[in-house]
């Protein structure tokens, strides 16, 4: 009977060992699943108060030179959370809780990846910051550009070739002069605005928080960066940088380096910069209803056609310098400024 009862013992085993298995890996399925797997982490280890900054880049360069800045401070409980192919790097900047992610430079990845941010931690504000083209005069390279507003200027509505309405007229570039031209005009689109409890807003320009500019005008007159060598003077810029605020973005799906229609931007829509994220993480941020803000450095001139490795080198570190800066100033949520 012993000897009978022994492969249905061997069998029991087998078949609890290969529910716990099943057991686990629906368990892992489900947490993999959850819309917010982070905040149960983040109760864990700072209680149920925790509220974030959300740092959004769109290039390595950027994240990099952040996080090996040596302001940021990672977690020594959860450094990082990978998810849908992103690394959510989480620890502090000047004591203020941080999650830093790239979200990649595609307009449809930047929205993606700054909503994801959202659904995985309590965000209190998004700061949004990396390099940018100069359309207008008032951005010199490695200048910092604090916008008011930004606005998605690749949203088109093509009209006919014989239709008057379309802003941006293709004729009107014609050389050796302005003339008829087959692919008519076409005219900026607004995006839609959804907020919880509210209709829907058809807006062109997207507002950047006032409150946060008003913080950010505490930064004017802060030194950045004019040499890539700062000790030996060496490969600097012909202008000194400067934070310029005002102004209005342009992101489109586009690297714009074209004189022409940069000046068309500039002289039809006041831009002063052109980017491919900014108003992504705009919209993002204005419908989950935070407060966010931008810091664009100017690494290169649409309209004169200048840039280099200096520049753009400088201009990745004086966003960071003004970005590290900015927090401070935000400190924690119990901080003097209110938002």
């Amino acid at each position: 009977m012993a000897l009978a009862g022994l492969p249905s013992k061997m069998l029991a085993v087998e078949l609890a060992v290969m529910v716990l298995v099943l057991l686990a890996m629906a368990q892992q399925s489900m947490q993999l699943s959850l819309r917010r797997p982070l905040p149960e982490v983040a109760k864990k280890i700072n209680g149920n108060t925790v509220s974030y900054l959300g740092i959004v880049v769109s290039s390595s360069a950027s994240e990099d030179a952040l996080l090996n800045s040596g302001f940021f401070v990672p977690s020594t409980h959860v450094p990082y959370i990978d998810l849908v192919g992103r690394r959510f790097n989480i620890g502090k900047i000047k004591d203020v809780d941080v999650v830093v992610v790239n979200v990649g430079g595609e307009i449809p990845n930047v929205v993606l990846g700054t909503q994801v941010l959202f659904d995985l931690v309590s965000i209190r504000g998004i700061i949004h910051f990396g390099s940018a083209g100069s359309v207008s005069d008032s951005l010199r390279l490695g200048d910092v550009a604090v916008p008011a507003s930004v606005a998605f200027t690749g949203n088109w509505e093509w009209k006919s070739n014989t239709s008057k309405r379309g802003k941006l007229k293709f004729g009107d570039f014609n050389l050796p002069q302005k003339g008829a031209n087959s692919l008519g005009s076409a005219d900026f689109q607004k995006v839609k605005l959804y907020t919880s409890g509210n209709p829907s807003q058809n807006l062109l320009w997207l507002p950047v928080d006032s409150n946060w500019l008003a913080v950010a005008s505490e930064l004017q007159g802060l030194k950045l960066q004019e040499c890539v060598n700062e000790i030996n003077e060496t490969n600097c810029l012909e202008n000194t940088p400067a934070i310029v605020f005002g102004g209005r973005g342009s992101t489109a799906d586009i690297y714009l380096e074209n004189a022409a229609y940069g000046e068309f931007l500039a002289n039809r829509l006041n831009a002063t910069f052109v980017d491919t994220s900014s108003a992504a993480v705009a919209l993002a941020s204005l419908t989950n209803e935070v407060p966010y803000i931008l810091f664009r450095a100017i690494s290169n001139s649409v309209i004169q056609g200048t840039s280099g490795s200096n520049s753009r080198y400088l201009a990745t570190a004086n966003s960071v310098k003004v970005a590290v800066k900015f927090i401070e100033l935000i400190g924690e949520p119990n901080s003097v400024f209110k938002y």
